[in-house]
């Protein structure tokens, strides 16, 4: 057992600073959100990882986001730990740093679609098991293109969206190396006329088997996540009313 154990934190505190398990915040889905509106919101998240390359991690976290008429910035922190076989003496949690910043490419009030670019980093520090060699720093940049739609509803606002990316990751840990793959994540937005909301994504990475993994399958070696939350919006005054 006490085998096993170490060989889990090791897994876990590697699988934390390399590419594939690390979402911008890790174990929190990447948030877009296209029609976000001016004012400032603060959110709170929970994220969850569904399969073994996610590390089955628990995520405890918040943003708060300033939205312009034409970008909105965003900025976050949480906790993250793993669960279930991985949760054994030696994996600590760890604290995760996050920012984002959207460019409003085509967002009419009363268009039923709107278009985002948006670009972000990701921080976190791992302390070294041994295995890891020492402290290991794991930057994270999401960089893609968010479409959000508009669906009718007397009562709330409601936006469903999607937004595919470039994932790239870069760790140090005396020597650098950088990696590049694809991920997607997608939500729903609900927000009620007082400025209360909810929210929830899902977020995958799509990583091809590397050359030393063996026969493992794209799904051993692909992280997926899910997250729920809920968020307040506060209009600021002169840039109109949020959500609108």
């Amino acid at each position: 057992m006490r085998v096993f154990s170490r060989c889990a934190a090791a897994a876990f505190t590697i699988g934390l600073i390399v590419g594939p398990a690390a979402a911008q915040m890790v174990g929190n889905p990447v948030y877009f959100s296209p029609k976000h509106g001016t004012g400032i919101t603060i959110a709170v998240d929970l994220g969850r990882g569904l399969n073994d390359a996610s590390f089955k991690t628990n995520y405890y976290g918040g943003r708060a986001t300033i939205g312009l008429p034409t970008f909105t910035i965003s900025a976050g922190a949480g906790v993250v730990k793993p669960s279930g076989v991985f949760d054994v003496p030696g994996t600590e949690s760890e604290v995760t740093f996050g920012g984002n910043v959207a460019l409003n490419v085509f967002n009419p009030p009363l268009a039923p679609v709107a278009v985002s670019l948006q670009g972000g980093v990701g921080y976190v520090k791992t302390t070294g098991s041994g295995v890891a060699g020492g402290d290991v720093t794991t930057l994270v940049f999401p960089l893609g293109v968010a479409l959000a739609f508009s669906v009718p509803s007397p009562a709330l606002s409601v936006e469903p969206w999607i937004a595919p990316r470039v994932h790239i990751v870069r760790t140090s840990n005396g020597t650098s190396t950088t990696e590049t793959n694809f991920g997607v994540s997608a939500g729903l937005n609900l927000g009620l006329p007082m400025g209360l909301g909810f929210h929830a994504a899902i977020d995958y990475v799509a990583v091809s088997d590397p050359d030393d993994a063996g026969p493992l399958s794209s799904s051993d070696v692909s992280p997926f996540l899910v997250g729920v939350g809920v968020h307040y919006r506060i209009a600021l005054p002169g840039l109109g009313i949020p959500g609108m």
